[in-house]
């Protein structure tokens, strides 16, 4: 006894083309909730007065991956490297013996004279050294902005992501 089932090629082709169809809103919805979660991570750091440049607020991306998966984040330059996570999380007392950091002492020096206004010069190399040291010594406080972001739209993607797949199988 043979059974012959008619149809089952074109149902697979029908199933593949609506999983596809599935994963592609689901890739989407989930690059739209990213999106979201960047923008009001960005609403935060504007409110918690964390922008001195704006580098920070412009490094906030979505970014899909060559593997298919989407990093969301502010995603610093080789120069700012760990500034996102400093801000989010603060930055605890350095363990080093010498106070000042030449690095930290550089990269402060253009943030304090657009934050406190003094002209280049002696005055202002010694308040970037002394701002330093202290970092150095005490550290700073955390400033979350991502995190917050990411806590508000973390029920809210689920949905967005039913909404999208809902849309398509339409």
């Amino acid at each position: 006894m043979d059974v012959r089932i008619e149809g089952l090629q074109s149902l697979r082709a029908n199933m593949d083309r609506v999983t596809k169809k599935v994963h592609e809103e689901a890739d989407k919805a989930l690059q739209s909730a990213a999106l979201e979660i960047i923008a009001e991570a960005k609403v935060n750091l504007d409110q918690n007065g964390s922008i001195a440049f704006g580098n920070l607020r412009k490094s906030g991306k979505v970014q899909k991956n060559k593997d298919g998966s989407i990093d969301a984040g502010f995603f610093s330059s080789e120069q700012d490297n760990g500034y996102a996570a400093y801000v989010e999380f603060g930055r605890g007392p350095t363990k080093t013996q010498t106070p000042g950091d030449v690095t930290l002492e550089t990269s402060l020096r253009a943030w304090v004279h657009r934050k406190l206004g003094i002209p280049e010069g002696e005055e202002l190399d010694r308040a970037a050294f002394l701002i330093a040291r202290k970092i150095h010594r005490k550290g700073t406080k955390a400033q979350p902005f991502f995190t917050p972001a990411v806590k508000k739209f973390e029920d809210k993607v689920t949905d967005i992501v039913s909404d999208h797949i809902d849309k398509s199988l339409k």
